[in-house]
């Protein structure tokens, strides 16, 4: 290889040094703590890794650079993200790969290892939303988040909530059957310690990429309609406080545009639920093929307020 030859950004070929060999990483906590991350959200782009590891852009380019290449291969970039027209300029997203899971296996570390998403831009979506949370929460000393695996340790939780094998998916007992709805991440509590303590239960989220139908007749198709129905039976009969010990039971809806969301909370509305519509909350950020700029890596999920179907909007730090 020429040495004066720029790596792609896309190929996993060395970076080489000034005596023109790869250049081999010698791993820090710095990268432990990159790894974890990538343990914990799967998909993260590297504004969002800087961000939340609060170290400079430009330096953590160059680091993520060696941990991606030969013969390291710690991290990895996914090829489903060049999907996206302008691949070639957005910031890169990163993903575990299994050497890097290794390191975390070998310290006992909780993890998600390397895999294939069809829907890759849902999860993305997922990841990005997920990590705004902790963006904001490390930001403001008054707020905290409670993830699942501290919600389980705590004497608050139900014991059987604390053995559910998939804590995402909701049973709503019916007459005749059992029915159930996934949120599309763990469950998580927002701690807010400012003149006295507040908590709110949030269910995850649901991430729509804009491939599901708003309205069907069909009850077999994955329509928001169904899926409001659900949430509000679920409300209508306590499952949350029975399930999760939870008063405060948020539901947030992310989609990719304003006239998206606003066709969502209109068929709300026309579902007349009443004092239950407070715990919804809906947003709107880009998609991950749109051609507008990403959402930021700030803590705007938590920061900025949240729309209501027939209420004032709702802020998570007010």
């Amino acid at each position: 290889m020429d040495r004066t030859t720029r790596n792609s950004r896309w190929d996993r070929e060395p970076k080489l040094g000034s005596n023109g060999k790869p250049v081999v990483a010698r791993l820090c906590d710095d990268d432990i703590a990159i790894f974890k991350l990538l343990g914990r959200y799967r998909y993260l782009p590297s504004d969002y890794l800087a961000a939340l590891s609060g170290r400079s852009l430009p330096l953590l380019h160059a680091r993520l650079e060696i941990l991606c290449r030969k013969p390291n291969c710690y991290i990895d970039r996914p090829h489903q993200q060049r999907d996206n027209a302008n691949a070639n300029t957005r910031r890169v997203v990163y993903e575990l790969d299994n050497k890097g899971a290794d390191e975390l296996n070998n310290r006992g570390i909780a993890f998600f290892r390397k895999k294939y998403f069809k829907k890759f831009a849902h999860e993305l979506m997922a990841c990005t939303v997920a990590s705004s949370f902790e963006i904001g929460a490390t930001a403001n000393p008054s707020i905290r988040i409670i993830s699942w695996p501290e919600l389980t340790a705590s004497p608050q939780m139900p014991a059987a909530a604390k053995q559910l094998s998939n804590p995402q998916v909701l049973l709503i007992s019916g007459d005749e059957k059992q029915n159930e709805i996934a949120s599309d991440w763990r469950p998580f509590v927002i701690e807010r310690n400012f003149a006295t303590k507040s908590y709110f239960f949030v269910f995850g989220f649901e991430v729509d990429c804009g491939t599901e139908p708003i309205d069907t007749t069909d009850s077999e198709r994955s329509a928001i309609r169904n899926k409001f129905g659900a949430y509000l039976t679920a409300l209508e009969r306590d499952v949350p406080r029975h399930r999760y010990g939870a008063t405060t039971f948020m539901i947030p809806f992310i989609t990719t545009t304003e006239a998206r969301m606003r066709s969502m909370i209109g068929l709300l509305e026309r579902m007349n639920p009443g004092q239950l519509a407070r715990r919804f909350l809906f947003k709107h950020i880009p998609s991950f093929t749109a051609f507008e700029k990403p959402a930021p890596a700030t803590g705007h999920m938590l920061t900025e307020p949240w729309h209501r179907a027939g209420f004032a909007p709702f802020s998570f730090v007010e």
